[in-house]
């Protein structure tokens, strides 16, 4: 099963980026035109935290977000498994680079922080250019691990840790040798990695403090690092900023994190992970907001 999955993605990751986009912009249609979970947790989420848009805005964007997100997937295995040639050639922004060099030029490293926003998969890749880089991921079951995580290291410089007490210690280690860490900063966390309820779009969510101990530990800088994904097939487009004051102090860091990731969410809307069961735990005596889903 291994050795065909991996082959799958081999053989996909040499078609070229447009074919693949349209591939995934075919999929999000049909998941948008035929009633399904993801449809429903999309419009749900848009309700949820974009309350100022009105029912047809929310529409639109949550037709574009089952469509962005369907591109994410169908262009993993060109970002993986595709020609490297190719792939740096998507890495190429200079202006982006130098951003990142300067936030690393202290020594302390950097901790850079990707939401499931754009081509999220693409920006550790573009880290190696600057840096080794050391990102958290979620060990998953059977032989898709091994394969997601070929995928993930295959350019020199970038390694995935698991989520898990020595990865974290994998992360801090990295950031004392001058490198960077990579996070994704929205995802509901187990609760013995360490979380706090703090606001997100205005509703508590279980938020992780592990950024905001990282920081106060290492003294690195905290940036947000997100990828566009451009029309067509066109590649993508960088961007950075600093995180938020409070971000690195642990008390104040869970909602510092948030606060970054609706800026980058609210420029972008349209390639939000809408579909993802954000507040799934809650505080007690708090109203299931998925309840009639």
């Amino acid at each position: 099963m291994q050795t065909l999955l991996r082959w799958t993605l081999i053989v996909l990751g040499q078609l070229p980026l447009p074919l693949l986009h349209g591939l995934g912009w075919l999929l999000g249609s049909l998941l948008w035109l035929v009633p399904n979970g993801f449809r429903a947790m999309t419009l749900r989420q848009l309700e949820l935290c974009l309350t100022e848009r009105g029912p047809a805005e929310r529409a639109r964007i949550a037709r574009r977000s089952l469509i962005e997100s369907c591109k994410a997937i169908c262009e993993v295995p060109a970002l993986w498994f595709g020609a490297e040639w190719r792939l740096r050639r998507w890495l190429r922004d200079e202006a982006t680079l130098r951003t990142l060099r300067t936030a690393l030029a202290g020594g302390k490293g950097a901790i850079m922080l990707t939401p499931h926003l754009g081509a999220w998969e693409i920006t550790s890749l573009f880290g190696t250019q600057a840096a080794p880089i050391t990102i958290l991921y979620k060990p998953q079951k059977g032989a898709a691990d091994a394969v997601i995580l070929e995928g993930r290291s295959r350019l020199p410089g970038l390694k995935a840790v698991p989520t898990t007490s020595a990865g974290v210690k994998a992360l801090l280690r990295a950031l004392k040798r001058g490198e960077m860490a990579g996070i994704l900063p929205d995802h509901d966390p187990p609760e013995e990695t360490g979380t706090r309820f703090a606001p997100f779009f205005g509703i508590p969510a279980n938020t992780m403090d592990l950024v905001g101990k990282l920081a106060a530990r290492s003294g690195a800088p905290v940036w947000f690092f997100v990828a566009e994904r451009l029309s067509w097939g066109r590649g993508f487009r960088f961007r950075m900023e600093r995180a938020p004051a409070g971000i690195d102090d642990v008390e104040t860091s869970p909602a510092a994190l948030n606060q970054g990731v609706e800026a980058c969410v609210m420029r972008l809307p349209e390639q939000y992970w809408w579909s993802y069961k954000r507040y799934r735990r809650l505080p007690p005596g708090t109203v299931d907001p998925y309840q009639n889903l």
